[in-house]
């Protein structure tokens, strides 16, 4: 493959309205190279978003979650974790009183049909969308990862936040390239997790009487949209290669409730038509995530 050549640009942003948008054609803005699965630093690597569709009444979840934590761990800056927490299992009662279902997670649930599948399971880059290997058991989740973050990206995605520790408020500005010619429609989703929230979990291998756990730590836990669960269109007819735009989300309120400091921001590019006829409908070409502060 030939290498990717990487100019500096000078990109000004002036936050005057809450959202924002500037894109440039055919421009090269400094994004750093990352070289996800060899050393050669010239070439951009697929990530793969890996979904978590989960509930804390869900008693078989917790190996769900730990094959997550293994996959961050094993191929640490390959792929993107979100656990979704939606669907009946993630339905609050007096033991379970935490509520960790959100709007975006609803939908996303509502339309890719996880927890009617049955909990747990997951997507892959959301690929195959419309087949029945689309919801994917968390026991194949490695091996649909592997192949992937072999793949060259066909985008690449820089995310820069600021936080505002007094008023909680984010302001973030997401970059992206792509980095070949890409037809089709694509939009962007950004979106807000937290680490290490301490909460009830049901879980079925422990012994009857004591199966549920009052302090399990929750992570990669979807806590809302930046923009919207489906996204803001970045490229509507196609980009060609060093095509470049930067979507900008200013004032965003965190919750005071939320730990900003174990909050991340994640930024995804999917396929956009959604047309009966397009086999990569949803599917998701490039993820990245970065620390709220």
């Amino acid at each position: 493959m030939k290498k990717i050549i990487l100019n500096s640009i000078a990109i000004i942003l002036a936050a005057i309205t809450v959202f924002s948008c500037d894109f440039v054609q055919n421009a090269n803005p400094v994004l750093e190279p990352v070289a996800t699965t060899t050393g050669n630093s010239s070439i951009i690597y697929r990530k793969v978003l890996v979904e978590d569709y989960t509930g804390h009444k869900c008693g078989y979840c917790p190996p769900a979650a730990d094959t997550l934590k293994y996959l961050e761990t094993k191929y640490h800056g390959k792929i993107v974790p979100l656990a979704v927490h939606a669907g009946f299992y993630a339905n609050i009662n007096a033991t379970y009183p935490t509520d960790f279902r959100t709007t975006v997670g609803t939908d996303y649930d509502t339309q890719f049909g996880n927890s009617a599948s049955g909990n747990p399971n997951g997507l892959i880059n959301r690929v195959g969308y419309g087949t029945g290997s689309f919801i994917k058991a968390y026991t194949s989740w490695e091996g649909y990862v592997v192949p992937m973050i072999t793949e060259t990206a066909k985008f690449q995605i820089k995310i820069s936040n600021t936080f505002n520790t007094t008023t909680n408020s984010l302001n973030t500005d997401i970059t992206v390239k792509s980095l070949a010619v890409n037809s089709g429609t694509y939009k962007l989703v950004v979106l807000l997790t937290q680490d290490s929230i301490i909460a009830e979990q049901l879980d079925y291998s422990l012994p009857v009487g004591s199966q549920t756990i009052t302090n399990y730590e929750f992570n990669h836990l979807l806590r809302g949209a930046i923009n919207s669960a489906w996204g803001d269109a970045v490229f509507t007819s196609g980009a060609g290669i060093n095509d470049s735009i930067v979507k900008s989300y200013a004032n965003f309120t965190v919750n005071p409730a939320y730990n900003a400091s174990k909050c991340h921001v994640i930024a995804y590019i999917y396929d956009a038509d959604l047309s009966g006829s397009n086999p990569t409908a949803y599917e998701v070409l490039q993820a990245e995530e970065a620390k709220v502060k």
